[in-house]
């Protein structure tokens, strides 16, 4: 009971962050200052993906049933993968999110750094322990801490560069060095670790990366897209983007307790159970969050952007149902597809969504704005969800 409170607890910090940040930020620096921002995190947050390597999605039931000693190794082997990659990804997400910024370019290019570095964290690993409290305290917790300080300071006149330093930078190296406290990691976990070794333990990762990197381009990247092609309607778009991310990262709770609940089940007739089972909770909620999001977002809008942004109800109205559709496909993908072993299909929705999602948010933002890149994130994920659901549906 403690783990199951402690993962909803997580999420409710997580999202406390953002709620302090962008007050600050909206009110010191504008509309201009915010739309720089979120070019930064929303390209960052696709470089995460990357960083990523896969672990987040099959990761947590890996973990799930192995031994102590093989979980530390595991967690040692995943961190030494996104070491090796992680300044590349970095230098690439801040020059893009320089040139993509119409205003506070520098600033925006840390953002991205800090972005992307974020896929260094281990939260699969705790999802995947049942350690709820240490992703408390390794994780949420010291974020927390860092972007409140960065919003105090900035609320007292200090510069913009001070949330991407303080608020992201840091707490993502403080994080590193609990976690690696926490779960006492020596270099003796990585013994017979050779390059060799290393690329094929990436390359095992291949599928996995390849399914979460190309649902970055339709999930992460959609404000940096409008930017392209209607600069004037980014900031109301990340405005909403921004709101029911919040909404989706109070969500990750019931997913986020059910990966371990799948991952440790004994015998398959037990696991396509309890994966199905998994799908329907999540769709239920989704469903009464989608409705919630629909009516109080306008007024959190203006609650957080300090009036300097309005979001009208018909444009929630999409986010809702966007909502409610990823709710479900985070169960049907990322928990019963990788129970079944059909990681491949993760794959193949997310390169349709892909296919659907980049043209149709593009189009839907040159000729309608704010609500048509809204309706072009609502078709990739139909899409994705419909590929998913049918694999899921012929699966005995």
């Amino acid at each position: 009971m403690a783990s199951v409170l402690g993962f909803v607890v997580v999420p409710m910090l997580s999202i406390a962050s953002p709620l302090l940040a962008i007050p600050a930020i909206t009110s010191q620096f504008g509309a201009a200052g915010w739309s720089a921002v979120a070019v930064g995190q929303s390209v960052g947050a696709s470089f995460a993906v990357i960083l990523e390597l896969g672990w987040g999605l099959t990761g947590p039931q890996r973990v799930a049933r192995q031994s102590q000693r093989n979980r530390q190794q595991t967690l040692a082997i995943a961190i030494s993968t996104k070491l090796a990659i992680v300044a590349p990804l970095v230098a690439l997400a801040s020059a893009a999110s320089f040139y993509l910024s119409a205003d506070f370019r520098w600033e925006a290019a840390a953002v991205a750094a800090g972005a992307t570095a974020f896929g260094l964290n281990s939260t699969w690993y705790f999802i995947g322990t049942g350690s709820s409290a240490k992703l408390l305290y390794c994780d949420a917790v010291p974020r927390l801490l860092c972007v409140t300080v960065s919003a105090i300071l900035i609320f007292a006149g200090g510069e913009l560069a001070l949330y991407p330093l303080i608020g992201i930078i840091l707490p993502i190296g403080v994080s590193g060095l609990l976690v690696i406290y926490a779960e006492q990691l020596r270099l003796s976990h990585l013994r017979g670790m050779t390059l060799r070794r290393l690329g094929l333990v990436v390359a095992s990762q291949s599928s996995a990366l390849s399914a979460r990197a190309l649902s970055a381009i339709y999930m992460s990247l959609p404000i940096t897209l409008v930017s392209f092609v209607a600069p004037g309607a980014v900031a109301v778009f990340s405005a909403i983007e921004r709101l029911q991310r919040i909404y989706l990262q109070v969500l990750t709770a019931v997913p986020n307790i059910m990966q371990k609940w799948v991952g440790q089940s004994y015998g398959q007739r037990r696991k396509i159970r309890r994966a199905k089972k998994s799908i329907f909770y999540n769709a239920m909620i989704g469903l009464a969050a989608g409705i919630g999001f629909t009516v109080v977002a306008p007024t959190m809008a203006d609650i957080i952007f300090a009036s300097t942004i309005k979001v009208p109800i018909e444009f929630t109205a999409l986010s809702g149902v966007l909502i409610f559709i990823v709710s479900v496909s985070r169960a049907s993908g990322s928990i019963a597809l990788v129970a079944f072993g059909r990681i491949n299909t993760v794959f193949v929705s997310a390169a349709a969504g892909t296919a659907v999602g980049v043209p149709s948010i593009l189009l839907g933002a040159k000729f309608l704005g704010a609500p048509g890149a809204l309706a072009g994130e609502v078709l990739a994920e139909l899409v994705v969800l419909a590929i998913q659901l049918r694999e899921i549906r012929r699966y005995k």
